[in-house]
Protein backbone atom coordinates (compact mmCIF):
# COMPACT_ATOMS: atom_id res chain seq x y z
CA UNK A 1 0.00 0.00 0.00
CA UNK A 2 1.44 3.41 -0.95
CA UNK A 3 2.13 5.63 1.99
CA UNK A 4 3.76 9.05 2.21
CA UNK A 5 6.62 10.94 0.60
CA UNK A 6 7.98 13.82 2.69
CA UNK A 7 9.89 15.80 0.10
CA UNK A 8 12.44 18.57 0.56
CA UNK A 9 12.40 21.41 -2.00
CA UNK A 10 15.63 23.40 -2.44
CA UNK A 11 18.08 21.10 -4.17
CA UNK A 12 15.44 18.40 -4.69
CA UNK A 13 12.50 19.83 -6.66
CA UNK A 14 14.29 23.00 -7.76
CA UNK A 15 17.40 25.13 -7.35
CA UNK A 16 16.71 28.83 -7.42
CA UNK A 17 14.24 29.42 -10.25
CA UNK A 18 15.09 26.25 -12.16
CA UNK A 19 13.37 22.88 -11.82
CA UNK A 20 15.49 19.79 -11.24
CA UNK A 21 14.76 17.94 -14.53
CA UNK A 22 12.01 15.35 -14.29
CA UNK A 23 10.91 16.35 -10.81
CA UNK A 24 7.38 17.37 -11.71
CA UNK A 25 6.74 14.18 -13.63
CA UNK A 26 8.06 12.12 -10.71
CA UNK A 27 5.75 13.90 -8.26
CA UNK A 28 2.77 13.34 -10.56
CA UNK A 29 3.64 9.64 -10.89
CA UNK A 30 3.89 9.18 -7.12
CA UNK A 31 0.62 11.05 -6.63
CA UNK A 32 -1.08 8.82 -9.20
CA UNK A 33 0.08 5.73 -7.30
CA UNK A 34 -1.63 6.97 -4.16
CA UNK A 35 1.28 8.42 -2.21
CA UNK A 36 0.49 11.38 0.01
CA UNK A 37 3.13 14.00 -0.86
CA UNK A 38 4.17 16.48 1.81
CA UNK A 39 6.64 19.23 0.96
CA UNK A 40 8.73 19.93 4.06
CA UNK A 41 11.17 22.81 3.72
CA UNK A 42 13.57 24.47 6.12
CA UNK A 43 13.41 27.62 3.99
CA UNK A 44 11.30 29.98 6.11
CA UNK A 45 11.40 32.97 3.77
CA UNK A 46 8.18 32.27 1.82
CA UNK A 47 4.54 31.83 2.81
CA UNK A 48 2.73 28.52 2.26
CA UNK A 49 0.95 30.02 -0.75
CA UNK A 50 4.21 31.23 -2.26
CA UNK A 51 5.86 27.83 -1.76
CA UNK A 52 2.96 25.96 -3.38
CA UNK A 53 2.94 28.45 -6.23
CA UNK A 54 6.66 28.03 -6.89
CA UNK A 55 6.38 24.23 -6.96
CA UNK A 56 3.51 24.45 -9.43
CA UNK A 57 5.16 27.10 -11.60
CA UNK A 58 8.54 25.42 -11.88
CA UNK A 59 7.66 21.72 -11.89
CA UNK A 60 4.15 21.62 -13.34
CA UNK A 61 2.95 19.57 -10.37
CA UNK A 62 -0.13 21.26 -8.90
CA UNK A 63 0.86 21.61 -5.24
CA UNK A 64 -1.73 22.74 -2.68
CA UNK A 65 -1.09 24.65 0.53
CA UNK A 66 -2.23 21.70 2.67
CA UNK A 67 0.84 19.84 1.35
CA UNK A 68 3.26 22.51 2.58
CA UNK A 69 5.10 22.38 5.92
CA UNK A 70 7.69 25.11 6.48
CA UNK A 71 10.16 25.78 9.25
CA UNK A 72 8.45 29.16 9.67
CA UNK A 73 5.28 27.37 10.84
CA UNK A 74 7.39 25.09 13.04
CA UNK A 75 9.01 28.16 14.62
CA UNK A 76 5.59 29.58 15.45
CA UNK A 77 4.60 26.26 17.03
CA UNK A 78 7.82 26.22 19.05
CA UNK A 79 7.21 29.75 20.32
CA UNK A 80 3.72 28.67 21.35
CA UNK A 81 0.91 30.62 22.97
CA UNK A 82 0.10 34.03 21.60
CA UNK A 83 0.74 37.66 22.38
CA UNK A 84 4.54 37.55 22.23
CA UNK A 85 6.23 40.64 20.78
CA UNK A 86 8.49 39.19 18.11
CA UNK A 87 11.45 40.78 16.38
CA UNK A 88 11.92 38.86 13.10
CA UNK A 89 15.21 38.40 11.29
CA UNK A 90 13.81 36.67 8.23
CA UNK A 91 11.44 36.86 5.30
CA UNK A 92 7.73 37.17 4.73
CA UNK A 93 7.06 33.52 5.49
CA UNK A 94 8.38 33.84 9.03
CA UNK A 95 6.55 37.11 9.64
CA UNK A 96 3.24 35.70 8.41
CA UNK A 97 3.65 32.52 10.48
CA UNK A 98 4.18 34.60 13.63
CA UNK A 99 1.19 36.87 13.05
CA UNK A 100 -1.05 33.92 12.09
CA UNK A 101 -0.11 32.34 15.44
CA UNK A 102 -1.32 35.43 17.29
CA UNK A 103 1.98 37.19 17.93
CA UNK A 104 2.78 40.86 17.35
CA UNK A 105 5.73 41.97 15.23
CA UNK A 106 7.92 44.75 16.60
CA UNK A 107 10.36 47.03 14.81
CA UNK A 108 12.99 47.35 17.52
CA UNK A 109 14.80 44.94 19.80
CA UNK A 110 13.93 46.86 22.96
CA UNK A 111 10.24 46.07 22.39
CA UNK A 112 10.74 42.33 21.80
CA UNK A 113 9.96 39.42 24.09
CA UNK A 114 11.16 36.96 21.43
CA UNK A 115 13.49 36.94 18.43
CA UNK A 116 12.69 34.65 15.49
CA UNK A 117 15.47 34.04 12.97
CA UNK A 118 15.23 32.52 9.51
CA UNK A 119 16.67 32.78 6.01
CA UNK A 120 16.92 36.54 5.36
CA UNK A 121 17.90 37.81 1.93
CA UNK A 122 17.73 41.37 3.27
CA UNK A 123 19.90 40.77 6.31
CA UNK A 124 21.59 43.95 7.54
CA UNK A 125 23.82 45.03 10.37
CA UNK A 126 20.89 47.01 11.80
CA UNK A 127 18.78 43.83 12.03
CA UNK A 128 21.59 41.94 13.71
CA UNK A 129 22.12 44.81 16.14
CA UNK A 130 18.44 45.05 17.11
CA UNK A 131 18.16 41.27 17.52
CA UNK A 132 21.33 41.15 19.62
CA UNK A 133 19.97 43.90 21.89
CA UNK A 134 16.76 41.91 22.45
CA UNK A 135 18.59 38.64 23.11
CA UNK A 136 21.02 40.18 25.57
CA UNK A 137 18.01 41.61 27.41
CA UNK A 138 16.54 38.11 27.76
CA UNK A 139 14.18 37.73 24.78
CA UNK A 140 13.44 34.15 23.76
CA UNK A 141 15.64 32.96 20.86
CA UNK A 142 13.82 30.92 18.18
CA UNK A 143 15.58 29.63 15.04
CA UNK A 144 13.52 28.43 12.10
CA UNK A 145 16.40 26.06 11.28
CA UNK A 146 20.15 25.61 11.65
CA UNK A 147 21.11 24.90 8.00
CA UNK A 148 24.38 26.78 7.53
CA UNK A 149 24.17 26.70 3.73
CA UNK A 150 21.53 26.92 1.03
CA UNK A 151 21.63 25.31 -2.47
CA UNK A 152 21.00 28.22 -4.84
CA UNK A 153 20.72 28.37 -8.63
CA UNK A 154 23.29 26.48 -10.66
CA UNK A 155 25.89 25.05 -8.35
CA UNK A 156 26.04 28.06 -6.04
CA UNK A 157 25.99 27.50 -2.29
CA UNK A 158 24.76 30.49 -0.26
CA UNK A 159 24.78 31.16 3.48
CA UNK A 160 21.69 29.63 5.08
CA UNK A 161 19.62 30.58 8.09
CA UNK A 162 22.00 28.69 10.35
CA UNK A 163 24.79 31.10 9.45
CA UNK A 164 22.57 34.01 10.50
CA UNK A 165 21.65 32.21 13.71
CA UNK A 166 25.34 31.58 14.40
CA UNK A 167 26.12 35.29 14.12
CA UNK A 168 23.47 36.10 16.71
CA UNK A 169 24.57 33.27 18.99
CA UNK A 170 28.10 34.68 18.90
CA UNK A 171 26.96 38.25 19.55
CA UNK A 172 24.47 37.41 22.30
CA UNK A 173 26.20 34.53 24.06
CA UNK A 174 22.93 32.61 23.76
CA UNK A 175 21.93 29.37 22.04
CA UNK A 176 18.87 29.32 19.79
CA UNK A 177 15.94 26.91 20.13
CA UNK A 178 15.68 25.21 16.70
CA UNK A 179 12.31 24.44 15.11
CA UNK A 180 12.89 23.02 11.62
CA UNK A 181 14.19 19.70 10.35
CA UNK A 182 15.32 17.48 12.05
CA UNK A 183 13.87 18.80 15.30
CA UNK A 184 10.64 17.95 17.09
CA UNK A 185 8.41 20.92 16.14
CA UNK A 186 8.84 20.23 12.41
CA UNK A 187 8.51 16.48 12.90
CA UNK A 188 5.23 16.92 14.76
CA UNK A 189 3.81 19.24 12.10
CA UNK A 190 4.67 16.72 9.38
CA UNK A 191 3.08 13.88 11.36
CA UNK A 192 -0.27 15.71 11.42
CA UNK A 193 -0.37 15.63 7.58
CA UNK A 194 0.41 11.95 7.00
CA UNK A 195 -1.94 9.24 5.80
CA UNK A 196 -1.62 5.62 7.02
CA UNK A 197 1.26 3.66 5.54
CA UNK A 198 4.98 3.97 5.06
CA UNK A 199 6.82 7.28 5.26
CA UNK A 200 9.76 8.11 2.99
CA UNK A 201 11.72 11.25 3.84
CA UNK A 202 13.40 12.56 0.69
CA UNK A 203 16.15 15.18 0.79
CA UNK A 204 19.65 16.27 -0.10
CA UNK A 205 20.96 17.15 3.36
CA UNK A 206 21.94 14.23 5.64
CA UNK A 207 22.04 16.20 8.90
CA UNK A 208 18.49 17.49 8.44
CA UNK A 209 16.49 15.32 6.02
CA UNK A 210 18.03 11.95 6.82
CA UNK A 211 18.23 12.69 10.53
CA UNK A 212 14.54 13.71 10.53
CA UNK A 213 13.63 10.32 9.09
CA UNK A 214 15.91 8.35 11.40
CA UNK A 215 14.73 10.09 14.56
CA UNK A 216 11.07 9.54 13.65
CA UNK A 217 11.52 5.91 12.57
CA UNK A 218 10.75 6.76 8.94
CA UNK A 219 12.60 5.55 5.83
CA UNK A 220 15.12 7.86 4.16
CA UNK A 221 16.08 8.73 0.59
CA UNK A 222 19.23 10.74 -0.15
CA UNK A 223 19.00 12.85 -3.31
CA UNK A 224 22.25 13.86 -5.05
CA UNK A 225 21.01 16.96 -6.90
CA UNK A 226 21.59 19.44 -4.07
CA UNK A 227 24.03 19.86 -1.18
CA UNK A 228 25.36 16.27 -1.16
CA UNK A 229 27.52 15.40 -4.16
CA UNK A 230 27.66 11.89 -5.65
CA UNK A 231 31.23 11.51 -4.42
CA UNK A 232 30.15 12.15 -0.82
CA UNK A 233 27.09 9.88 -0.80
CA UNK A 234 28.93 6.82 0.51
CA UNK A 235 29.69 8.66 3.76
CA UNK A 236 26.03 8.69 4.75
CA UNK A 237 23.50 6.02 5.65
CA UNK A 238 20.19 6.11 3.81
CA UNK A 239 17.64 3.46 2.90
CA UNK A 240 17.84 4.60 -0.72
CA UNK A 241 20.20 6.84 -2.68
CA UNK A 242 19.08 8.28 -6.04
CA UNK A 243 20.62 10.83 -8.36
CA UNK A 244 17.53 13.00 -8.58
CA UNK A 245 13.83 13.10 -7.83
CA UNK A 246 13.18 11.81 -11.34
CA UNK A 247 14.56 8.43 -10.24
CA UNK A 248 12.38 8.10 -7.14
CA UNK A 249 9.23 6.44 -8.62
CA UNK A 250 11.26 3.55 -10.03
CA UNK A 251 13.24 3.23 -6.79
CA UNK A 252 10.08 3.03 -4.68
CA UNK A 253 8.42 0.53 -7.00
CA UNK A 254 10.51 -2.20 -5.35
CA UNK A 255 8.83 -1.58 -1.97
Amino acid sequence: MPGNVVCDLDGVVYRGEKEIPGGGEALAALDARGYRIIFATNNSSKTDEQVAGKITRLSGYAASIDQIVTSARAAAVLLGGEGERVYVVGGEGLRVAMTDAGHDLVATGRDATAVAVGFDLDLSYDRLREATSALRAGARFIASNLDTTFPAAGNDIWPGAGSMVAALEAASGRKAEPAGKPFGPMQKLIATRLQPGSVWVVGDRPETDLELGRSAGWSTVLILSGITSPGAAERYEADLVVNSLADLPDALSAF
